[in-house]
């Protein structure tokens, strides 16, 4: 049977007082962890538990939808997941022999995952331990004392058991599946939100510790719907206009060609957006659209490029220094307000440029973004 429950609180805000006995345990599988294994694992199960609606999930499914949710941070954001974590060595093994690009979508990686045996061998690690250790929290009593190799035969036992009781654990074990309790899969389906907000949290917490550096962490688990990159395009058509106004569109190019910027123009993340994950206006830069699809995710080369996006910033900032709602992003970053920023002149700002991008910049590339791209003719 499993243990005693006691009271306590896990963040899961009303759903503590409401269901105890399952918000407790989870809590528990948390709170410590060494890999992104049980992290993963829950979600997946959350995920499948969510969208088929099935009292039973095979293993081989479990291990698919890993994939799906380990891919945006291995492969977009580059997230490392650990020096002793084994999955993101297999997510990369993966999409070596897919050749899926890497933003590609869940249901992509989805497919290519049920379809491939090499890729299914390549997870499967994670059916040794992490379905039954997962379980631990509700039968610690129970295995106290119990030798390392023979906990997982005992936990299958115990999570068969403990099906029907009030304190029952979230499935147990058949052929190649895993069965949901009845009490749980409810659970887990009408609580899905809350739930996963809260094993994000944890998972995000995972990753910032072995990223410490990185920025955005918590926006990098998942392949985003959509991007923001409106209020960018409309600063900029703002600026033209006040350039042209000023008969100074000259200055108004292409960072990266030297080329005017036509009426059409695309808008470039000057580092990558897979590494910064937001839409900040004093990272984007607008560009012709040729020149965003041929740099990528591509860090530029910052000795010859930056001072040309600092110019560019500056004529901005100074075009529009009487709207100073526009420049919000520039005060933020910058700490200081419009007319310090107008009085810090060109070489000014391209020294505080140059303080924020360059250590940023370090970081991508220890990740493996590439580094001193320029523009081919």
């Amino acid at each position: 049977m499993p243990d005693e429950i006691p009271v306590a609180g896990t963040g899961l805000g009303d759903l503590d007082r409401r269901y105890p006995e399952k918000t407790f345990r989870l809590g528990r599988v948390f709170a410590d962890t060494t890999n992104s294994y049980k992290l993963v694992w829950f979600l997946a199960v959350l995920a499948l538990a969510e969208r088929t609606n099935q009292r039973s999930l095979r293993l081989k499914d479990i291990l698919t939808e890993i994939a799906v949710l380990a891919w945006p941070p291995v492969c977009l954001y580059r997230l490392s997941l650990g020096r002793q974590d084994k999955l993101q060595e297999a997510v990369h093994s993966i999409r070596a022999l897919s050749r899926l690009p890497l933003n590609a979508k869940p249901q992509e990686v989805r497919e290519h995952v049920n379809g491939s045996p090499a890729a299914q061998s390549d997870l499967e690690f994670l059916l040794r331990y992490v379905p039954t250790r997962f379980l631990a929290p509700w039968f610690a009593d129970r295995l106290r004392g119990v030798p390392d190799s023979k906990r997982s035969g005992l936990i299958q036992d115990l999570a068969g058991q403990s099906q029907g009781t009030p304190l029952a654990c979230p499935y147990w074990f058949g052929q190649a599946e895993i069965k949901l309790n009845e009490s749980w899969r409810l659970f887990l389906r009408e609580n899905a939100a809350v739930v996963r907000a809260f094993a994000e949290h944890y998972l995000a917490q995972y990753l910032q510790a072995r990223n410490p550096n990185v920025p955005g962490v918590v926006n990098k688990l998942a392949v985003p719907l959509s991007r923001q990159l409106s209020a960018a395009s409309s600063l900029w058509r703002a600026i033209r206009s006040e350039l042209d106004r000023q008969g100074q569109t000259a200055g108004l190019v292409d960072i990266y060609t030297g080329q005017p910027l036509p009426e059409r123009f695309s808008i470039d993340h000057f580092l990558p957006w897979s590494f910064v994950a937001h839409d900040l206006l004093w990272n984007l830069t607008p560009v012709k659209p040729a020149t965003n699809s041929s740099k990528g995710d591509a860090v530029p080369d910052l000795d010859f490029y930056l001072p040309r996006l600092a110019k560019l910033q500056f004529s901005a900032i100074h075009a529009l220094q009487s709207r100073e709602s526009l420049l919000e992003d520039y005060t933020d970053c910058f700490q200081l307000d419009v007319p310090g920023l107008v009085s810090l002149g060109e070489d000014g700002l391209l020294k505080r440029y140059q303080a924020v991008i360059l250590p940023q910049a370090q970081i991508a590339i220890n990740q493996g973004f590439q580094a001193e791209w320029r523009w081919q003719n």
